[in-house]
């Protein structure tokens, strides 16, 4: 490969971006997904339309499966081990989407120009000139990275790439409808082009406003869509897979005998719509859980056990703050707590608050949330989209939705937009 100056390395490295002084990067995003288990994801594999976009030199391939059906551990072990082994000339980059956080086009094109470049150095050459005019400012020009990706792309010398976008449904409204636009119009061009060699692999959840965006190019790529929501019943048999391996490590751990093992992983086969989220809710409950190693015991604990991702999230919910338009700093939650149970106004500037220490206060939001919240580098998340989804209410219902009497939930579509935009706003204007 070649060796970059001294300038060209110091603008490969600017599109690795991070957060802050916390290695928290593309790499980190793919990384934090668990890794697929034994005989998983051959829906997938064993497709014919998968197998006739690998055969392709360019084209577009969109999956899609419902929420919690284990699109991002298929799109991880598609880069990391089936990608690299069926296509072991191409540059594979890719870009894992998160809600709040990794959700822009301008995060993307900088994710995949450092890879893209990481492999061909010879590339960064289409960046030099913007980098020389902006600087490190480069990365904040959604134009300028899209002139750069569509330069390299067109290069003879660039060789065959596959990019692998994961849960386009995370990404921004409007920057997915640029997104999408932009990519539609770059396959065109290079399908048309003998020396195009460009293969992309979306995933997203089954909604229409994302899988109506690329319906125009049926025509031109017959094989484009692969709709895992038809496929269930072949999901449901590998969630199965998944069960027996999460039961046998948990029988390890608890050093269960043969027969209770049996009786749990039996229960949980019987549970109907199986996904790979409410395993893994599930296992964390039983985790959690402190049981006797007797019949009567296990049958207790599965007696708790939820049968539904939204069931499990009524087990792990207590509090939690919706509105923040980017992941909170356990700091900013503490202080938002703190302020917002000041119910006699007697605290007057931040050195009255009576804040505990990050790690205690980091103990004290797992025991209130459960599962529901993650910490990951001093940042607060969701667990999945799916619990933000859980807890916001549709727009049409009114200020203050419930869920209906007798429907045991309590915190099913309990929270409006508005409302949490309330809640953040009084504590802003406290806090000012």
């Amino acid at each position: 490969k070649q060796r970059l100056s001294e300038e060209e390395r110091r603008c490969h490295q600017i599109f690795r971006l991070t957060a802050s002084d916390k290695d928290v990067s593309y790499e980190w995003y793919k990384n934090r997904i668990e890794n697929r288990v034994e005989g998983t994801c051959h829906w997938f594999l064993n497709h014919s339309n998968f197998r006739h976009w690998l055969e392709q030199a360019s084209g577009p391939l969109l999956v899609s499966a419902d929420p919690g059906c284990g699109k991002s551990v298929l799109a991880k072990y598609l880069v990391d081990h089936a990608l690299p082994q069926a296509a072991p000339d191409a540059c594979i980059c890719y870009f894992f989407f998160k809600d709040q956080n990794q959700n822009t086009v301008r995060q993307t094109l900088c994710a995949l120009l450092h890879q893209l470049f990481s492999h061909n150095p010879l590339l960064i050459r289409y960046a030099m000139g913007k980098y020389e005019k902006d600087g490190p400012g480069l990365v904040n020009t959604t134009p300028s990275l899209w002139a750069i990706l569509e330069n390299s792309l067109r290069d003879p010398e660039a060789g065959s790439m596959i990019f692998v976008l994961d849960a386009l449904d995370e990404c921004l409204d409007h920057e997915f409808r640029y997104l999408a636009r932009r990519l539609k119009e770059l396959h065109r061009e290079l399908s048309q082009q003998s020396r195009g060699r460009m293969r992309s692999l979306l995933t997203c959840c089954p909604y229409e406003g994302i899988v109506g965006e690329f319906r125009d190019l049926c025509d031109e790529f017959p094989y484009i869509r692969i709709p895992g929501e038809d496929e269930s019943h072949a999901i449901s048999s590998e969630v199965n897979l998944v069960i027996a391996h999460r039961v046998e490590e948990l029988a390890r751990k608890q050093q269960l005998p043969q027969n209770l093992k049996d009786m749990l992983r039996n229960r949980l086969l019987e549970v109907n719509h199986r996904t790979y989220l409410w395993v893994y809710l599930v296992f964390d409950h039983l985790r959690e859980s402190v049981f006797k190693k007797t019949e009567k015991a296990v049958m207790a604990i599965i007696a708790t056990l939820p049968e539904s991702v939204n069931q499990a999230y009524e087990k792990i919910l207590n509090n939690i703050i919706l509105a923040a338009s980017r992941p909170l700093a356990l700091m900013e939650m503490n202080v938002a707590v703190n302020v917002l149970i000041d119910d006699d106004g007697s605290i007057h500037k931040l050195e009255d608050l009576d804040l505990e220490d990050e790690d205690d206060f980091a103990s004290c939001l797992r025991s209130w949330c459960g599962l529901f919240v993650s910490v990951y580098h001093g940042k607060l998340y969701f667990l999945h989209q799916t619990a933000r989804e859980f807890l916001l209410a549709d727009p049409s219902q009114s200020l203050n939705p419930r869920s209906p009497l007798g429907s045991g939930m309590q915190w099913h579509k309990s929270i409006t937009a508005r409302d949490a935009h309330a809640v953040l706003a009084r504590v802003c204007v406290a806090y000012l």
